[in-house]
């Protein structure tokens, strides 16, 4: 990446609950049938890792767990709230992707924010 790169804030509001599968088999799921599931922070985990690689020092990232403390730094955030589908993601502070996490997505995006 070019060093006039702007520094990009990743910022990933989920909960510690696992990420529904879309491929389950019905209401007798298990993992035999969909495999094991990943928390949202351990998809965050897998995008900060993607971008990092990708991106290198120009990205800074965090999670945020919405049951914690933590979202009283982030009152813009949790009026929304209700109107959005864990996981969110916000860059530069501003909410962009919501109801899964997508590194494509998020890399396309952080691509366009840091020239």
């Amino acid at each position: 990446m070019s060093i006039n790169m702007k520094e990009v804030i990743v910022t990933v509001f989920g909960t510690n609950a696992p990420v529904m599968s879309s491929c389950c088999c019905g209401p007798s799921c298990n993992d035999g049938c969909c495999g094991s599931t990943k928390t949202m922070q351990e998809e965050a985990d897998s995008l900060k890792e993607a971008l990092v690689q990708e991106f290198g020092e120009i990205i800074s990232f965090s999670y945020i767990d919405v049951e914690s403390s933590e979202m009283n730094n982030f009152p813009e955030i949790a009026k929304i709230m209700n109107r959005v589908k864990l996981p969110l993601i916000t860059l530069n502070g501003e909410p962009r992707f919501h109801g899964g996490i997508s590194s494509g997505m998020v890399s396309e995006a952080v691509s366009d924010l840091a020239k």
